[in-house]
């Protein structure tokens, strides 16, 4: 049979165009549907491992030799540390929740770039991060193209610690208090990647204990004053000086001091708060007294004593105002009220025995810088200086009538007498200088320094007070003394 081949039955292409249009669209469709089934069980999957799986561990910081890890895992073990590849994790260790402090020092000793990758591998994984690290060498090479030992060590006054190690440091390189002994005055510091932590002002590598004085009680350690002519810290008694004991000693019946003229028996002496001052001693006999202590040990002399009175002029603590150069410097007991010398019944309480309250500048104390508190400085009973004027002329200070004068109406020439404020006067509780112009009482032409002012010279009393009518020989109810000691 012939067939004929226009007889066959053809699409068109305008169907077919139509049909593979068709089959797209339903292709498409068919993808869209299965590929939302797929990511709705994906993320669902991740969502209920995230809640599942809350626990992880990340690196925070380094801090000098330290490496700090937030671990969130009740037991987590870390099997290695590495910083640039170094590695510095020797023992597996097994650590808890929280900050973990890990010591990385060889990571840190060989490292020569400030922004390391460290890795922590541990029985969870690993973790990584790129860190920044402080202090160390970002440009030489060492020996065989590795890395330098880069030094991180410290050093202050002399002494060099290692980087992680510690030492123990001072304010000073002297006990501030003889009692107290130098570990009072100590911090240990520790050398962190070439820094060192604590208190800067703990900046002594050595504090020596014998330098402090070991006979006469309670000394307390005054820093020098150059511009005084006092070069070296130097220390002076707490308290004015009191017998050892009071054995054949006589005590003035009115006056309360201990007299030291005609005292028989033991006639050591101490820095204490009981009893009563020695009074009724010259300035021979003072300066003996204090020289008897042993080698270092002396009368003070003026030019300490101002020392220490220009440190307590600069502190807030002994100015009732409690701002420097405003109105009243603490004077002591100097109101005459009680009528007598006072001991220290009670150190807590520095009006102790004045009848006075935190109201008045009878305050008896003064402290110094370093916190040290000094009792009766000015008020209680004059001290003797180891100084003299030779002549007349010298105990006049210029002045042509032995008074009573202001430091302010006093030369220049004799600021190193007077508080670094030139300008304060007895109003601010200073005291005043007694000029001597004519011969020295009992007799003579040499005049004793006296400091400080007794308890009934009221405003005449300050730290600053001076009197100069005395000679050497010359003693009494109200006069006493102090010593220092330089080491």
């Amino acid at each position: 049979m012939i067939i004929n081949s226009h007889s066959k039955k053809c699409i068109s292409p305008v169907v077919a165009t139509a049909l593979l249009l068709v089959v797209a669209v339903v292709a498409v469709v068919g993808f869209q549907n299965w590929f939302a089934t797929y990511s709705t069980n994906v993320l669902s999957g991740v969502e209920s491992s995230s809640v599942n799986d809350v626990a992880t561990s990340r690196i925070e910081t380094i801090v000098g030799n330290s490496l700090y890890i937030k671990n969130d895992y009740d037991n987590l073990t870390i099997k290695d540390i590495k910083v640039n590849g170094y590695s510095c994790f020797d023992s597996e260790t097994n650590y808890s929740k929280g900050v973990l402090e890990i010591n990385i020092t060889d990571c840190i000793l060989n490292l020569n770039t400030n922004t390391p990758d460290v890795v922590v591998v541990t029985d969870k994984g690993l973790i990584e991060k790129k860190i920044y690290v402080k202090s160390v060498n970002t440009t030489e090479t060492g020996s065989g193209g590795l890395p330098p030992v880069v030094d991180l060590s410290c050093s202050l006054n002399g002494t060099t610690i290692d980087n992680g190690s510690s030492h123990v440091f001072y304010l000073y390189d002297k006990p501030y208090n003889n009692l107290a002994g130098c570990s009072a005055i100590s911090q240990e510091r520790t050398c962190f990647g070439g820094t060192l932590d604590g208190t800067n002002n703990y900046s002594y590598s050595t504090c020596n204990d014998s330098l402090a004085p070991m006979q006469g009680g309670e000394w307390v350690l005054v820093f020098a004053n150059e511009d005084l002519g006092v070069n070296n810290d130097f220390y002076i008694m707490k308290y004015e000086a009191k017998f050892t004991n009071t054995v054949s000693k006589t005590q003035d019946a009115t006056y309360n001091g201990w007299q030291y003229a005609g005292a028989g028996g033991d006639l050591s002496i101490r820095s204490h708060p009981t009893p009563e001052p020695i009074t009724h001693i010259t300035q021979p006999q003072a300066i003996s007294s204090c020289a008897s202590l042993g080698t270092g040990y002396k009368l003070i002399t003026r030019a300490e004593w101002v020392t220490v009175a220009r440190e307590a002029e600069n502190n807030t603590y002994n100015w009732n105002s409690s701002e420097i150069y405003s109105e009243s410097m603490y004077k002591g007991h100097s109101d005459n009220s009680p009528s007598f010398s006072l001991s220290v019944t009670d150190i807590n309480d520095g009006y102790t025995g004045t009848l006075n309250s935190g109201t008045s500048n009878q305050r008896r104390i003064v402290k110094l810088y370093n916190g040290e508190i000094i009792w009766d400085l000015s008020g209680n009973v004059h001290e003797w200086n180891s100084d003299v004027y030779n002549t007349n002329a010298e105990s006049s200070l210029g002045q042509s009538s032995s008074n009573y004068y202001e430091w302010t109406n006093i030369d220049t020439s004799y600021n190193y007498f007077k508080p670094y404020n030139t300008s304060l006067t007895s109003s601010n509780g200073i005291g005043t200088v007694y000029a001597s112009v004519g011969n020295a009482i009992p007799s003579g032409t040499v005049h004793a320094f006296r400091s400080g002012g007794a308890w009934s010279l009221g405003v005449e009393v300050g730290i600053f007070s001076l009197i100069l009518n005395s000679a050497p020989s010359g003693s009494g109810f109200s006069i006493g003394f102090r010593c220092s000691y330089n080491p």
